[in-house]
């Protein structure tokens, strides 16, 4: 027997006093307020448990007045993952989408249902700065789209990195194009439900992805990499590490004198590398060639010996003496107390 048929057939003692007979209506009252459902609008977002699922159809109790009924065209909308994860007994978040008039079904759906957890969990991605790995599905004048749950977020066009925007419409789209399939690393940047926005930027994520390789590396100062030359300049080459690309400056390629980087470096070949200094804040890693190259002094030294007499080709002169080339790569100064004015008969060269 229900609540409701339970207190329509509870009848008053005729012996009760009126007052107590008073309080015990307002008990039954209060009893049927707790009982009556709640009444539920279009539009509303409910829990729901579900009751039974078959192909077509699946219900679900959301404590109303009758139970709620996923329609065949909500279920299809189901990815065949999504539709397998769900058990009877589950909780859920549902959708309303007609309420019942007479006889009529109470219509819900998961999907929306869906998409509300998916537009909660994008703001709590919002406010936790949390990257996020979303494939592109699509894209056009403004930007890339991608796949959020059951939402389609948006990437502006000025937040994708890998866009070279000095190029003209016809040839970013392209680029556009090529990004389908492709995940990105992203950042959410804004979440407007009512709107329907969810922005997203690659850009704010590089930059966090670039900060966690340059802490990641700055643990490895001191040690060896390997890199392919990807750029070189007047004043030394660019190496990309893999994540990261260093700078091998030009007093770090050779232990000779480096006029011109290409002479020594070829872009695109690899090479191998001593990981010097890396300033996470600045974005700057330092690399040495050079230091993995065997040392000339090291040679001299081995070679020879303190009071041995060698030959050197006199470089430059200077009033307080002049230097002179006496092996590879390695001038030794002579100092004006040294020459006794022989310094009158030195040329450099």
């Amino acid at each position: 027997m229900s609540l409701v048929d339970q207190v329509n057939n509870l009848k008053l003692d005729d012996n009760i006093p009126s007052g107590d007979a008073n309080q015990q209506d307002d008990s039954f009252a209060d009893m049927l307020a707790d009982y009556e459902p709640e009444t539920l609008k279009q539009g509303q977002y409910v829990q729901g448990t579900i009751l039974q699922i078959n192909g077509n159809v699946i219900l679900a109790d959301v404590d109303a007045k009758r139970t709620a009924v996923v329609p065949p065209q909500d279920i299809i909308k189901l990815e065949e993952n999504e539709l397998d994860q769900l058990s009877v007994g589950d909780e859920v978040t549902l959708y309303v989408l007609r309420t019942p008039v007479g006889d009529e079904d109470l219509l819900v759906s998961i999907n929306k249902g869906l998409e509300q957890k998916d537009w909660i969990d994008a703001k709590t991605y919002l406010e936790s700065s949390e990257l996020l790995e979303l494939e592109v599905i699509g894209h056009n004048k403004g930007g890339l789209m991608v796949s959020f749950g059951h939402l389609h977020g948006f990437v502006p066009t000025s937040q994708v990195p890998q866009l070279k925007h000095n190029q003209n419409q016809s040839q970013i789209a392209s680029q556009k194009a090529k990004l389908i399939g492709e995940e990105l690393s992203l950042k959410v940047i804004e979440v407007d439900r009512d709107r329907q926005r969810l922005i997203l930027s690659a850009k704010r994520a590089q930059r966090e992805v670039r900060q966690q390789h340059l802490e990641a590396l700055k643990l490895r100062e001191g040690e060896t990499a390997t890199g392919r030359i990807t750029n070189l300049v007047k004043f030394g080459a660019f190496v990309d590490l893999g994540s990261i690309e260093g700078l091998v400056h030009i007093s770090e390629i050779a232990w000779q004198k480096v006029d011109k980087p290409s002479e020594f470096l070829t872009r695109g070949d690899e090479i191998e590398v001593l990981i010097q200094h890396v300033d996470v804040e600045k974005e700057r890693v330092k690399l040495s060639r050079k230091a993995l190259l065997p040392s000339p002094w090291q040679s001299f030294e081995e070679n020879h010996t303190i009071g041995e007499l060698i030959e050197g080709v006199i470089m430059n002169v200077t009033d307080f003496g002049a230097f002179a080339l006496v092996a590879d790569c390695i001038e030794g100064l002579i100092h004006v107390s040294e020459m006794r004015g022989a310094q009158r008969c030195f040329v450099p060269g």
